[in-house]
């Protein structure tokens, strides 16, 4: 799948607090500059992040839903490659896509340096999508 002319996303980002620091310093480092600038605003911390302990489990979010990028072509299966090899730690999953509307829906499980298409996965029953959950803090606890 290509995308053209803009490019909008929305990832939740949830694990250990320490895992998170070490992928934002990433995503500032400007290894992802042949996909897109990634700046800081489009880092959005949800909760207590700045107070939460190392070992916290920690959730934000990375969007631009306010300003879309300008891009000639989008290959996001290149780009959740890189994405998620750098994130393996941390539980990963959004959607980006195109002004179009033309969407890539994704999930990386922590400890995958891989990701799914989520399209073709069902999350939609909410007890699945409790015990999810539930099975990534016990890691983060363990």
């Amino acid at each position: 799948m290509k995308l053209h002319e803009e490019l909008y996303f929305e990832i939740t980002v949830e694990g250990a607090k320490s895992d998170a620091r070490k992928f934002i310093s990433y995503l500032l480092s400007g290894e992802l500059d042949e996909f897109m600038e990634f700046s800081s605003d489009f880092i959005l911390y949800e909760g207590d992040y700045n107070s939460a302990a190392d070992s916290e489990k920690v959730i934000f979010t990375l969007a631009n839903d306010d300003f879309g990028i300008e891009i000639d072509e989008f290959n996001p299966e290149d780009f959740l490659d890189a994405l998620c090899r750098a994130g393996k730690d941390l539980f990963i999953h959004g959607n980006i896509y195109d002004i179009d509307d033309e969407e890539y829906r994704f999930i990386s499980n922590a400890g995958d340096a891989y990701y799914s298409d989520a399209t073709k996965i069902d999350y939609i029953d909410e007890l699945d999508e409790e015990a999810r959950r539930e099975e990534i803090e016990d890691e983060l606890d363990d």
